[in-house]
């Protein structure tokens, strides 16, 4: 049943690695608010959560948790936070999966929410920030999913009510100016919102330099392998040796059919070198 409702889910998203980061953050964001709610009752601190999932603004405490790099994107303590999040990481998710591959979606959300939080920490610690703040939420992720999207398709009509059709490049404006605007007004949560952006809009530029890296050092490879597997010219000189003195001893007729061909080859070979 619950395989057969993914699949249902896949279908309606237009990917599975998008279903996955949806059912992610959700059910995480349930499981926490559970947590909290038998916290509530039984009088314990909350703030142990926020300690091992949330990102810290201090370094230090960053050093001692470093998997909250990852694990403060799938945070939503808001139920308002995570279904406006939601909206937008299926909308332009699904947007971009009718162009990109599945897992190109995984990488664009990780990268947003990693280069969100790595300008989270170092703003922090410019401005001194207060300690004991956290950075939850997979806002930046989504900002650079959506900003990848109107950079990869800026002029495709988005049908909106009441309003009609928009171009995404618009679209995408709005939805970032009221993120900026509407949000939180600590600068270390703005800068993240910023490195999601900034994330979402260079993405494509190191993806290509990236790719075009690995296809040179694949080259490289290539040619090596090749270049060992040819023979060297002492090689062919003393294989050429073993046959004139097989010629010599017992003749030409001596030769088999392929060591003929050998010979042929060789002496076009060395006499071209």
């Amino acid at each position: 049943m619950a395989a057969r409702a993914f699949i249902k889910m896949s279908q309606i998203c237009g990917s599975r690695n998008l279903t996955w980061l949806l059912l992610l953050n959700i059910t995480t964001a349930m499981a926490l608010w559970v947590a909290m709610l038998v916290m509530h009752f039984t009088h314990a601190d909350n703030r142990l959560l926020y300690a091992l999932l949330a990102l810290p603004s201090e370094a230090y405490a960053f050093a001692t948790h470093p998997w909250t790099l990852a694990s403060y994107m799938f945070v939503h303590f808001s139920p308002l936070h995570l279904l406006f999040n939601m909206l937008w990481l299926f909308w332009f998710g699904r947007m971009l999966a009718d162009l990109e591959r599945d897992r190109r979606i995984t990488w664009l959300f990780l990268a947003g929410g990693m280069a969100g939080g790595v300008a989270y920490i170092a703003s922090s610690i410019l401005t001194g920030y207060g300690p004991g703040n956290y950075l939850t939420g997979s806002s930046a992720a989504v900002l650079c999913m959506m900003c990848y999207a109107a950079m990869r398709m800026p002029n495709r009509a988005i049908g909106l009510f009441l309003i009609g059709e928009v171009k995404l490049k618009w679209v995408t404006l709005v939805c970032v100016l009221l993120t900026l605007l509407a949000g939180s007004v600590a600068i270390p949560t703005q800068c993240a919102h910023v490195g999601g952006i900034v994330a979402g809009l260079s993405f494509k530029w190191i993806a290509r330099t990236l790719h075009g890296s690995k296809s040179k050092a694949m080259q490289v490879r290539t040619s090596r392998r090749v270049r060992n597997a040819m023979p060297t010219q002492q090689e062919l000189n003393d294989r050429l040796d073993i046959l004139l003195d097989k010629i010599r001893i017992s003749g030409f007729d001596s030769l088999t059919d392929r060591e003929k061909s050998e010979l042929n080859y060789l002496s076009t070979v060395i006499k071209k070198q």
